[in-house]
């Protein structure tokens, strides 16, 4: 990790940390996918492997398409955080409509198939994985963290310079409903 990687760093941790509770139980782990799990729900398909190295995260949400076009960052078992890979990046202009999204995955030895579910308010501290998306629009103004998520992924790549990701699943909205996500991917390289 570089010094220029540190600012990023406490970034997506502290936009992790601000939707984070310090009390109750933990429920939010990342969880090795079940054989029968995997097969009744793969992972995003169509997701196209990352173009000539460039940082991406795109999905589709709620059945429209977004890309985010800045501050993308991601850590493999950064220090402090064993055994963690985080992945951040933001859509639109850095102010209050700044939709950033940030997927934390915890308890990750390595690539896999995992699942997040839960939501930050059951977390102990930052210990659990979590995902969320912020400022969609005016009434979801939070998706997953405190409203809830159950997210598949596939960590294709995770190591000290590479972090790929494909992701599915469902978060719950600021505004009552539940958001599909699909053909999640996720690419960044130091």
């Amino acid at each position: 990790m570089t010094p220029s990687t540190v600012p990023r760093l406490v970034l997506a941790v502290l936009a992790f940390a601000l939707c984070a509770c310090s009390s109750g139980n933990s429920t939010g782990g990342a969880a090795p996918a079940s054989p029968a799990a995997t097969a009744a729900a793969p992972a995003a398909t169509s997701a196209k492997p990352a173009e000539q190295g460039r940082p991406q995260l795109r999905m589709t949400i709620g059945g429209q398409p977004w890309q985010a076009d800045r501050e993308f960052f991601a850590a493999f078992h950064p220090t402090g955080y064993d055994r963690a890979v985080l992945m951040a990046a933001s859509l639109g202009p850095k102010d209050k409509n700044e939709q950033a999204f940030n997927l934390n995955l915890f308890g990750v030895a390595g690539p896999g198939n995992y699942v997040a579910s839960g939501n930050t308010l059951s977390l102990k501290g930052i210990s659990s994985s979590a995902i969320q998306l912020a400022n969609l629009d005016p009434s979801r103004y939070l998706i997953g963290g405190p409203f809830g998520y159950t997210v598949d992924i596939q960590l294709l790549q995770a190591d000290a310079h590479t972090v790929e990701a494909k992701f599915h699943g469902s978060m719950g909205a600021s505004d009552g409903s539940t958001l599909q996500i699909s053909d999640g991917y996720f690419f960044y390289r130091q």
